[in-house]
């Protein structure tokens, strides 16, 4: 009685999201159905952004220069996806920063921005590059960086973004689950 009693309790507590680092939303947490624009124009959904085997989300810029050191390791990742859709997402304050407002570089998966920082305040993204990795369930698996060497490609020991990519096309479970996200802070509006 005391086992099936105790299987039960660890069942359950395994059930519960786990909270990720850094006031970032906890595991298991749903992709959310935001509506965000298009860095060119017009309106979506992250829903509709979302791809069959897993979504990724990782908050950009257009003046981080961490940006431009992540950009062909991102596109890297993006292009060996299958089934995975992997969407940029701009958050900071376009008015205090017009930067960000401008359309940005065009890339090869979708750019759009979070103009009232809903989708950044509900994942708690606090950096650009921050990234955000959802299953095919559309349930939070990982949260935090993109690699352990942002200043040196060539310096790179461990690919997160890459394995999680990895990971989440071929259905496997996504390990580790939570990085230390590196880069510029998010100018929230």
């Amino acid at each position: 009685m005391h086992r099936t009693v105790l299987s039960l309790v660890l069942v359950s507590l395994l059930a519960l999201p786990v909270r990720a680092q850094n006031g970032e939303a906890p595991l298991g947490t749903l992709l959310p159905d935001l509506t965000v624009t298009y860095m060119q124009g017009g309106a979506t959904t992250l829903h509709a952004l979302a791809g069959t085997r897993g979504t990724v989300l990782i908050f950009w810029s257009n003046a981080c220069s961490w940006i431009e050191q992540y950009e062909a390791r991102v596109m890297n990742a993006a292009n060996s996806a299958t089934g995975v859709n992997v969407v940029l997402i701009n958050a900071n304050d376009t008015v205090a920063f017009p930067q960000e407002a401008r359309p940005g570089k065009r890339y090869s998966v979708p750019y759009v921005r979070d103009a009232g920082a809903q989708v950044a305040r509900t994942l708690g993204a606090v950096r650009t590059p921050h990234v955000f990795a959802f299953d095919a369930g559309r349930k939070l698996v990982y949260a935090g960086g993109i690699d352990d060497a942002p200043a040196d490609p060539a310096a790179v020991q461990v690919t997160w973004l890459m394995d999680t990519v990895a990971q989440l096309s071929s259905g496997a479970s996504v390990t580790p689950q939570s990085t230390r996200a590196f880069g510029c802070r998010i100018k929230l509006p």
